[in-house]
């Protein structure tokens, strides 16, 4: 038999109307065993009351001092039969147990006491502001520094004053709902005006792309906005006609965070030749080390990406194939190269690029044998590490000998 508990400090009264309430005189004296309480019988504050589901009546005794006392009203069920376990609860028995549950009274108790405590020991933000704006000290919400900021780049022509703002909204962009409000109020289309004048000067517009990438790293409502601007056409056509370097860097940081997680960006990074333009990045003999492997680890995070999706995801990057159209690119032949052609003592470069080789193992052996030599002097240079458990290069030497150990075997197949 399963029962309803419910503690109460006030005395318990059927919830009847007046005309029909049957008053009974009779004293109720709790005990510590349950005892039935009778049709309009009063009883003391502070018992235990339950309700017995099968014949409907309430039942009380004293509270047992060794447990906490909730509030009145609380329901718990419980089982007082361990022999009964399978017992239905019948409709009719819940409709007669709960019809003699008292509503009539609110448990949340204000406490005035309280509440003027905590007027009295902080004030309210109005008045809090209006003293602070007397002594020049203004508060601002990040929604009125954001309309503030976006006020004030529209209409300077002010270099420094650029600076400065830009700088500003760098900082409130990394925060997801500031990229959604600087988004909505049309942020975005301004920092395109100042990437694509050329009355910004360069420190502006790195600026500038900084703030973009700021602004779509994990947000995907910027991201979409940014991609219905048309902004993944826009950042490949500045890394396809630009000379700058730092800006092309910058721009790369921009066009990862637009990419990342977001497969709609990337097939329209595919349909507008992201690849070729980076394999032009890779290949260019004035790009630097520190772009080329910029780019590289974007090609590799995105590879990851799609290898990594669960379930219905998998569908979703079904033809964003950017590991077989780098390899028809030979993109195999390009990584190779820039392994070779680092210093081997680069461990954060010699690093990306190993854990950028990995995912091409299958499609690249045969490019890749021929780095055979190179992985015996990194292993060389690494392994002879004093190592533990904790050493920063033990994933980097067994990812490192696991590639050396395939393309060996690759190597004496062909023998």
């Amino acid at each position: 038999m399963l029962t309803v508990q419910s503690l109460s400090s006030v005395p318990l009264r059927t919830q009847q109307s007046e005309e029909s309430f049957i008053k009974n005189t009779e004293e109720f004296v709790p005990t510590n065993e349950w005892q039935t309480v009778k049709e309009g019988q009063a009883i003391p504050p502070g018992l235990h009351i339950r309700l017995n589901l099968q014949s409907g009546l309430r039942e009380a005794k004293l509270l047992e001092n060794s447990k906490q006392e909730p509030s009145s009203n609380d329901l718990v069920l419980v089982p007082t039969d361990p022999d009964n376990e399978h017992e239905r609860i019948s409709k009719e028995n819940l409709q007669r147990a709960f019809s003699n549950l008292d509503f009539s009274k609110d448990d949340v108790v204000t406490d005035e006491k309280h509440v003027e405590d905590v007027k009295r020991k902080f004030r309210p933000y109005d008045e809090l502001k209006k003293d602070l704006e007397s002594m020049n000290v203004k508060i601002e919400t990040d929604h009125e520094i954001l309309t503030k900021l976006i006020k004030q780049l529209g209409k300077t022509d002010n270099e420094e004053n650029r600076k400065t703002i830009l700088t500003d909204l760098e900082f409130y962009l990394h925060q997801y709902d500031n990229a959604i409000v600087f988004a909505d109020m049309h942020g975005l289309e301004l920092l395109i005006q100042l990437l694509n004048t050329t009355d910004t000067n360069n420190d502006n517009r790195y600026l500038a792309s900084l703030a973009l990438g700021a602004a779509f790293q994990g947000n995907p409502k910027v991201q979409s906005k940014g991609l219905n601007l048309g902004l993944v056409r826009y950042l490949l056509h500045l890394l396809n006609s630009g000379n700058d370097n730092t800006l092309k860097y910058r721009l790369l940081f921009t066009l990862s965070a637009l990419l990342r997680n977001f497969p709609l960006a990337q097939r329209s990074f595919l349909e507008h030749g992201g690849i070729e333009t980076i394999i032009k990045i890779v290949d260019q003999a004035d790009s630097n080390n520190k772009m080329k492997l910029r780019a590289i680890q974007l090609m590799n995070d995105l590879i990851i990406e799609k290898d990594q999706a669960m379930d219905d995801k998998r569908l979703v990057y079904e033809n964003i194939d950017i590991r077989d159209r780098l390899v028809k690119h030979n993109w195999c032949s390009y990584i190779s190269h820039h392994l070779i052609s680092i210093d081997l003592n680069e461990y954060d470069q010699i690093e990306k690029i190993l854990a950028a080789l990995i995912p091409l193992t299958d499609e690249c052996r045969n490019d890749f044998v021929s780095l055979i030599p190179i992985l015996d002097k990194l292993n060389d240079i690494y392994g002879s590490q004093n190592l533990n458990e904790y050493s920063t290069y033990m994933d980097f030497l067994s990812n490192l000998q696991n590639l050396r150990r395939i393309l060996l075997q690759t190597s004496a197949t062909d023998l």
